[in-house]
């Protein structure tokens, strides 16, 4: 009988030590809301009209030669090899830039080509981005096609200018 009651007792002290060892689940209560009480939030469109097009002009003309994406962040396809500050730096350059159109190799999984879309009439801001992004490109080896945002393109105009045959395409 007495073997019984020690291993109750033991059992016991070993539950209540599992039982303090596992974290309890954080409290919903003790959690501040994501979103602000007052805020709302809808689906916004990812591209406008004109760059739906360009995109499926793009797909036609690259067809199985590469996978196309578009507004990409740099910083999610480029790598950099830095330290500390110049690491920081670069970080800071390239934070919020994103391209167009991405052209990725399906074997290599890595960004072969870049399409940019070029609005003649802005500058400032976005051609201080356009100097950035292609200062960037250059730097990691990566192709930039720059297309004009005033003219039409066809498929085969496209797979042309991307170094693509049109007849294999």
């Amino acid at each position: 009988m007495d073997v019984i009651l020690i291993g109750v007792v033991a059992a016991g002290v070993l539950l209540l030590v599992f039982w303090e060892r596992v974290p309890s689940p954080p409290s919903a209560k003790t959690q501040s809301p994501v979103i602000p009480s007052g805020v709302t939030l809808a689906p916004s469109p990812l591209l406008t009209e004109q760059e739906v097009v360009l995109y499926n002009l793009i797909r036609l003309a690259v067809q199985d030669d590469y996978l196309v994406f578009s507004q990409v962040p740099l910083w999610a396809f480029v790598r950099v090899d830095a330290a500390g500050k110049a690491r920081a730096q670069i970080f800071r350059d390239i934070a919020l830039k994103r391209v167009d159109f991405v052209l990725l190799h399906p074997g290599t999984r890595k960004v072969a080509q870049v399409v940019q879309v070029e609005d003649v009439a802005s500058g400032g801001p976005q051609a201080d981005r356009q100097r950035v992004v292609k200062s960037v490109l250059e730097a990691a080896g990566i192709k930039l096609v720059m297309l004009r945002s005033q003219q039409a393109y066809t498929a085969p105009m496209l797979a042309s200018l991307l170094g693509l045959d049109p007849e294999e395409s």
